[in-house]
Parts: structure tokens; C-alpha cells; sequence
């Protein structure tokens, strides 16, 4: 009766155990609709980036599922949550403890203030003057996070960069914050074009990355680095430009 009950026991254990074994090894993705990075289209994630990090995490042999969400949301679970990777995450000194660094996307570009082209009178030639002016930036992105680092307090933070972009061009705040890298694939999805706006002025690099979660085990992070690797010398994986 005994070895009966242990061996009951033993088998819900093991029904209980093994599901949790195997979704504690999932590795959640998560990342934001930002163009050309990063995007949902038809129901898949697609864009330049999200194409090196599911060949990467192919390689690595690591389950793993990507979902789209604001990026603050996004943002928040990859510093929260053990097990997750976020993309496309420009690497900015406020950030560089906050992640485990995998490994670059790309070069980047420069984030820079823009102005609508008939608002003239918008016209700071440096950092203190464009602190007089409202800024727009998306919620928690690295445009956000550089401008309050640097005592920037005029800010509008919508959560998604659509609103951000439509609350630009509908005159809501003075200036927008944008990756120039970026700029002309965003603006052109939501029907506008880059000659409705002027560059006034440039404000930091901007290299994309994929990073981890600190609560992330380095084993994983290893893995995926020695993937990365791999790819990139087989010239298998191109980098964003």
C-alpha cells in the first residue's frame, strides 16, 4: 500500500515537474512595431532585425517565441523578468547595466531633434535652447531615456511610436526625437514623407543590440553569442546598416 502511494505521488510530481521544466527553458523575445527593425505584418514578425535574431536563436538550438508589444511593456518585462530577450535595443550608457548584452544588430545612425518644415521659428542651435521647447518620444525608448538623463522635462511620451509620429505632424509638441536610421520607413508607413519635416539638431549615436534579462543565465547568453558568432563569420546573417 505504501510503495503504492509513493509511486502515485512520484508519477503527479513528474506530470507537474515536467511541463514546468520545459517552459522555464522557453525563452520569451519581445520587441515593438518599429520600422524597419522590427514589425507585425499579416500576423508574423518580420523586419531586418527580427531576421538575424530568429536565424541566430535557430542556431542556438533555444525554444524560444517572440511577441510584439508597446515598448514600454516590452521594455519593463526584459528588465523584470528572468528568461527573456528584448530587440531592437539601442545600447546608450544610461542602459549599458540594465541588460546582458548579446550582441549588435547594426551600425545605427544618430538620433536627432526634427521640427515640422513650416514651424521656422523652431530654429535651437544647441541643447539648452531645445530644452525650452516640448519634445516628443516614445515611452521608455532610448530617445526618452537620453533627453530626461540630460534634463530635458518638456517631454510628451506616448507608448506607441504611431501616436508619437501623429501627434507630431498634428502639432502636439514642437520637436520629435527620432533614429534617423529609421525615420523615412516609420514616416512613410504612416503616409507622410521625410521632406515634411527639417533636421535641427543631432543628439547621440544610436547602435541597435539584442539584450538579455539580468535574471537570464549566462549559459544562454553563451549560446546565443557562439551562435551569433558563427553566422557572422559564414556571412549567413547581414547587419543592419
Amino acid at each position: 500500500m505504501k510503495i503504492f502511494k509513493i509511486k502515485k505521488y512520484l508519477s503527479i510530481f513528474i506530470i507537474v515537474f515536467i511541463p514546468y521544466l520545459t517552459s522555464a527553458s522557453e525563452l520569451l523575445v519581445v520587441t515593438e512595431n518599429w520600422r524597419p527593425y522590427n514589425y507585425m505584418e499579416n500576423d508574423e514578425v518580420k523586419g531586418v532585425s527580427t531576421e538575424i535574431v530568429k536565424k541566430v536563436l535557430d542556431k542556438s538550438g533555444i525554444n524560444y517565441t517572440i511577441k510584439v508589444y508597446p515598448w514600454s511593456r516590452s521594455y519593463k518585462m526584459a528588465q523584470k523578468k528572468k528568461n527573456v530577450m528584448i530587440y531592437t535595443l539601442i545600447r546608450i550608457a544610461q542602459r549599458e547595466k540594465l541588460f546582458k548584452w548579446v550582441r549588435p544588430l547594426g551600425k545605427g545612425g544618430v538620433t536627432s531633434l526634427y521640427r515640422l518644415k513650416k514651424n521656422s521659428h523652431i530654429n535651437p542651435t544647441n541643447i539648452e535652447e531645445a530644452k525650452k521647447y516640448t519634445i516628443g518620444a516614445n515611452d521608455n525608448s532610448m530617445d526618452h531615456i537620453w533627453l530626461k538623463f540630460n534634463g530635458f522635462t518638456n517631454l510628451n511620451t506616448p507608448s506607441k511610436v504611431e501616436h508619437t509620429i501623429k501627434m507630431f505632424f498634428k502639432d502636439r509638441f514642437d520637436m520629435i526625437a527620432f533614429d534617423d536610421s529609421v525615420l523615412a520607413a516609420e514616416f512613410k508607413n504612416l503616409g507622410h514623407d521625410f521632406s515634411e519635416v527639417v533636421q535641427v539638431l543631432p543628439l547621440f549615436k544610436t547602435p541597435p543590440y539584442m539584450a538579455l534579462s539580468l535574471s537570464t543565465s549566462d549559459k544562454i547568453l553563451e549560446k546565443i553569442q557562439k551562435a551569433y558568432d558563427i553566422l557572422l563569420k559564414e556571412n549567413k546573417i547581414k547587419l543592419v546598416n
